[in-house]
C-alpha cells in the first residue's frame, strides 16, 4: 500500500518554558561570573609573581653585599696583623730606650680592631637580613602555590559550568505545533492514514527541532564544529492532535502539538565542547532527566547478532588472546557476540596490553605496546618485621637506573638501587609507631593542622592525623604530620627493623614516580578520568578526602598513588613535597611540580612515602 505525501504547510510555533529560560540564563551568568573570578585571580597571581621577583632581586643584592663585606674582612684582618707587628717592634725598641714613643702605633692598632668589630657587625646584620628574606620567600612561595591551585580550580569549575549550561540548553522540554496534509490511498483505512500523517509530522518536527536547539545554544559556533559525530538526539515525549479532517479528494489535513526534549547521551557535552571526558564522567547519570523513561519495547533480542572486533597494535609478531583463546597476531578481525570481552596482547620483553571491551557494535581496538622497563625477576616485594613481630610497610625493590628527565634538568642522573614504599605510609603504619613510642605529633601538641577553607590555608586546632577533617580508615594515607613527625617515624622504623629508612630525595622520588615515562603523568600527558585522586580528576574522593591506598592502578614499578591522593615529603636542603593531592588541580599533580613548605608545616593533604636503603 502506498501513501503519496504532499506537504501543504509546515508552521512551527515555539512554546517556551519560562522556568527553564530563567534557569538557562542563570547558568550563563554562572559561567560569566566564574570567568570574571578567573581573570581576577590571574591578575592577583601575576602581581604576586612580580612581588616574588622583587624579593629574589633583594636576595641577590644582599648576597652580593655580604660577599663584599666578607672580602673586606680579610683585608682588615691583614691590616690588623701589620699594625700589631709594628706596635710590637716599637715596644721592643722601648725596652732599650724608655723614651721611645709608641702612642701612634697603639692608636693605629686600636683603630684596626674597631674596624674589624664594625665589619663583624655588618656581616651579622647582612646574614640576618638574608635569613629574613629567605623566610619571606619561602612563605610567599607557599602562598603562590595556593593562588595557583585556586586559579586551576576556577579553571576546572568553568568547564563544569559550561557543561551544565549546555545540558540545560539542549535538554530543555519544548512543544511545537506542526500543520500538514497528506493524500491518502483510497484503499487505506482512515486510521492508517491518520497514523501515517502523525508519524510524518513527528519526523518533520524532530528534524527541525534539533537544528533549532543547536543554533540557539550559547557556544553554538564551537558546538557546530563537533556536531557531525555527535549522538545528541530528540526524545518525543507526547503528541496531541489539535485538528484533523478529511476532504472529499482523500486528503487528510491535521495540526498536532508535539512535546520534545533534547538528549545528550553520556559524554556528549564534553565532545561538543571539545573538553576532557573526565568533566562529564561524574555527571553521566544526569544526562537524561528522570521524567524520561527508556521504552522497554525498544530493546531487541541480540542473541543471534555478531559484531566485528578489529584489533591493531604498534608492534609486529605479537599474540592476541580474547577471553583466553589465542587468535593470532595483529592486524586481525573477529566476529563476536555482543557483551564484554577480555582482550590481551602479548609480546616478549613488552608489557602486556589488557582491556575489557564492551561490544555493542562494530569497533576497533588500537593497542600501544610499551617496552618493559624493569624485568619482573629483578623486582621484589619487601616487608620487614618489626621488633614487636608485626610487619612494617609494604615495599618494592627498585633497580638502579638513569633519571633521563627531571625538574632540575639534571639529565642522565644515576639512581642507585633501593626499596621504596608500595604506597604512602598509612594510618595503620603510623598508628603502630605511636602505640609503640607514645609519640605526640606536632599537630596534637601545637595549633592543629592546615586545611583549605574557602581556598585559603587555615590552621584548625581540632585536626590531626587521627581526625584530619574527613572520614578515614587504617588503609588511608596518614596526613597532618610535619617533617619532624616524619623523621621520628623513620628513625623508629629503622631501629625497629634494623634497616636504614629515610625519605627519598627529589631525584629518587621522581625516578620511581616516572617509572620510565617522560610525560606529565606516568601514564601520559593527560590527567584522564579516575586515574588518580586529585581535584576534578573524576574519582569518588576528588575534592572530598584522601582515598584508601591502592585504589588506583599502580605504575610500571608497581607503586601506587605517585600521582595525587597526598603530597609526599622529600629530603633535601629545602622542605619540598611532590605528587599533588586530593584537593589540588590535576596540573599540580604533574610529576615535575614541587610544593615548597616551611619547617613544621602540616596539612590534611600532605603525607610521605618511606625509602629503605638496600
Amino acid at each position: 500500500m502506498r501513501v503519496a505525501l504532499r506537504v501543504l504547510a509546515v508552521s512551527c510555533i515555539l512554546i517556551s518554558n519560562a522556568a527553564k529560560t530563567t534557569e538557562i540564563e542563570q547558568q550563563k551568568k554562572t559561567v560569566v561570573n566564574i570567568q570574571i573570578a578567573l581573570k581576577s585571580i590571574q591578575s592577583e597571581y601575576d602581581v604576586f609573581n612580580e612581588l616574588l621577583a622583587v624579593i629574589n632581586d633583594d636576595i641577590a643584592i644582599e648576597k652580593s653585599k655580604l660577599t663584599n663585606i666578607r672580602m673586606q674582612k680579610k683585608m682588615l684582618y691583614r691590616q690588623t696583623e701589620k699594625t700589631l707587628a709594628k706596635m710590637n717592634a716599637q715596644y721592643q725598641l722601648m725596652i732599650d730606650n724608655p723614651m721611645q714613643d709608641i702612642t701612634t702605633s697603639q692608636n693605629n692598632y686600636r683603630a684596626a680592631i674597631q674596624q674589624q668589630e664594625q665589619n663583624n657587625l655588618l656581616i651579622r646584620g647582612s646574614v640576618t637580613i638574608l635569613a629574613q628574606l629567605n623566610k619571606q620567600l619561602s612563605e610567599k612561595n607557599i602562598e603562590r602555590i595556593r593562588l595557583l591551585n585556586q586559579r586551576e580550580t576556577i579553571s576546572e569549575e568553568i568547564n563544569i559550568a559550561r557543561i551544565n549550561r549546555l545540558k540545560n540548553e539542549i535538554q530543555k522540554t519544548q512543544s511545537k505545533n506542526i500543520s500538514q496534509s497528506v493524500n491518502c490511498d483510497l484503499k487505506a483505512s482512515f486510521i492508517k492514514c491518520i497514523d501515517r500523517s502523525n508519524l510524518l509530522s513527528k519526523q518533520a518536527i524532530s528534524k527541525t527541532y534539533l537544528n533549532t536547539v543547536f543554533n540557539s545554544v550559547t557556544e553554538s559556533k564551537l558546538v557546530s564544529e563537533y556536531r557531525a559525530n555527535s549522538s545528541a538526539h530528540v526524545k518525543l515525549i507526547r503528541h496531541k492532535i489539535l485538528t484533523g479532517e478529511f476532504s472529499g479528494q482523500g486528503t487528510y489535513s491535521s495540526t498536532i502539538r508535539v512535546t520534545m526534549q533534547g538528549v545528550l547521551p553520556k559524554n556528549e557535552a564534553c565532545k561538543l565542547l571539545n573538553i576532557a571526558m573526565r568533566y562529564c564522567a561524574a555527571q553521566a547519570s544526569q544526562m537524561v532527566l528522570p521524567a524520561i523513561k527508556k521504552d522497554l519495547k525498544d530493546k531487541k533480542d541480540k542473541k543471534d547478532v555478531l559484531y566485528q572486533l578489529t584489533i591493531r597494535s604498534n608492534k609486529y609478531d605479537d599474540e592476541v588472546y580474547i577471553n583466553g583463546v589465542r587468535y593470532g597476531s595483529t592486524k586481525l578481525s573477529v566476529m563476536l557476540s555482543p557483551g564484554v570481552h577480555h582482550v590481551v596482547i602479548k609480546k616478549s620483553n613488552y608489557i602486556d596490553f589488557e582491556q575489557n571491551v564492551e561490544l555493542k557494535s562494530n569497533m576497533m581496538v588500537k593497542a600501544k605496546l610499551l617496552k618493559k622497563l624493569v624485568l619482573l625477576q629483578y623486582g621484589q616485594a619487601v616487608q620487614d618485621l618489626l621488633a614487636s613481630g608485626e610487619r612494617g610497610p609494604e615495599l618494592i625493590s627498585v633497580p638502579a637506573g638513569q633519571l633521563t628527565t627531571s625538574v632540575d634538568n639534571t639529565n642522565n642522573q644515576t639512581i642507585k638501587a633501593f626499596s621504596v614504599g608500595k604506597n604512602p605510609i598509612t594510618v595503620a603504619d603510623f598508628k603502630r609507631f605511636v602505640n609503640a613510642s607514645r609519640y605526640i605529633t606536632t599537630a596534637e601538641s601545637g595549633s592543629g593542622c592546615v586545611e583549605y577553607v574557602y581556598g585559603k590555608e587555615t590552621y584548625n586546632v581540632n585536626l590531626n592525623w587521627r581526625q584530619p577533617g574527613f572520614a578515614q580508615t587504617d588503609e588511608h594515607p596518614v596526613v597532618c604530620i610535619s617533617s619532624a613527625d616524619t623523621n621520628a617515624y623513620l628513625a623508629w622504623l629503622s631501629k625497629a627493623t634494623g634497616q636504614k629508612y629515610r625519605l627519598p630525595n627529589n631525584g629518587e622520588w621522581e625516578y620511581v614516580a616516572r617509572a620510565g615515562s617522560n610525560d606529565n603523568y606516568w601514564w601520559g600527558n593527560d590527567a584522564g578520568n579516575s586515574k588518580a585522586n586529585c581535584a576534578y580528576c573524576g574519582s569518588q574522593w576528588s575534592n572530598k578526602s584522601t582515598a584508601p591506598v591502592q585504589s588506583f592502578k599502580a605504575n610500571k614499578f608497581g607503586l601506587y598513588d605517585t600521582v595525587g591522593n597526598v603530597w609526599e615529603l622529600t629530603s633535601g636542603n629545602d622542605l619540598v613535597a611532590r605528587g599533588g593531592a586530593w584537593n589540588f588541580a590535576p596540573k599540580l599533580s604533574q610529576i615535575d611540580i614541587r610544593l615548597a613548605l616551611k619547617p613544621g608545616f602540616r596539612a590534611n593533604y600532605v603525607g610521605f612515602r618511606a625509602l629503605r636503603e638496600n
